[in-house]
C-alpha cells in the first residue's frame, strides 16, 4: 500500500496570531529592552520595538550602520548579477522599502541571515545605514536558511550552506574541543 501523503491543512482564517493593536502593547521583555540600548550604543537607531503578529516573539525595528552588519559566514555566495538588479531597481525608486532580518553577533556587530543581497546592493549604492528587524535570538540566523524562498538552492549553494552551518555551529558548542570539517573546493 501507498503510504498516505500528510497534508498541512491551512487554519481557519483570522484564527492565528495577535490583533492588530496588540503587536505593541506590553511590558518589553529586558533582553529586548538591552538589545534596543546596544543599537542606540552603536550608532543605530531604534525605530520601534513590536511583537510580530504571527507569534507574538518581541523583535525591534532599527535603522543599523551598514559597516556592522556582515551576512551570517554559512550563507551561499552573493550573486553579483542579482545585487546590481537590486541596486539599480532600488536606485530608480529612491527608497529602500524591504527590510533585511538582522540577528546581533559579537559585541557592535549584527549578522543577516535574510538580506545579503540587499545588504549588497545598498553597499554598492553607498548607503550608510540600512533598516532591519533586528530578533534578538541568535538562534534565528542558523534556522532561517531553510525558509529562504527567494531563488531554489541549487546542490553547490546548499552544499557550501550545510557545510558552511556545521562549522559554525561547532564552534558555538562549548563540548567541542576539535572541529575538522573537510570541505571540497566548488571554485
Amino acid at each position: 500500500k501507498r503510504a498516505a501523503k500528510k497534508s498541512k491543512k491551512a487554519a481557519a482564517a483570522h484564527t492565528r496570531g495577535l490583533d492588530p493593536a496588540k503587536l505593541d502593547t506590553g511590558a518589553v521583555p529586558a533582553p529586548v529592552a538591552g538589545l534596543a540600548k546596544q543599537i542606540v550604543k552603536d550608532g543605530g537607531a531604534v525605530l520601534a520595538t513590536y511583537r510580530d503578529p504571527l507569534g507574538g516573539r518581541w523583535q525591534v525595528l532599527a535603522s543599523l550602520p551598514i559597516d556592522l552588519v556582515e551576512p551570517t559566514p554559512f550563507q551561499r555566495d552573493l550573486s553579483e548579477t542579482h545585487v546590481a538588479k537590486l541596486a539599480d531597481a532600488i536606485d530608480k525608486l529612491d527608497r529602500f522599502l524591504d527590510p533585511i532580518i538582522a540577528v546581533p553577533a559579537d559585541a557592535g556587530s549584527y549578522w543577516s541571515p535574510n538580506g545579503y543581497h540587499r545588504l549588497g546592493a545598498m553597499t554598492q549604492l553607498g548607503a550608510k545605514a540600512i533598516v532591519a528587524i533586528v530578533v534578538p535570538d541568535q538562534d534565528v540566523a542558523h534556522r532561517i536558511l531553510a525558509l529562504n524562498t527567494e531563488k531554489a538552492h541549487n546542490l553547490r549553494e546548499k552544499s557550501l550552506e550545510i557545510a558552511r552551518l556545521a562549522v559554525a555551529l561547532a564552534e558555538m558548542d562549548e563540548r567541542s574541543t576539535t572541529v575538522v570539517v573537510e570541505c571540497a573546493s566548488f571554485d
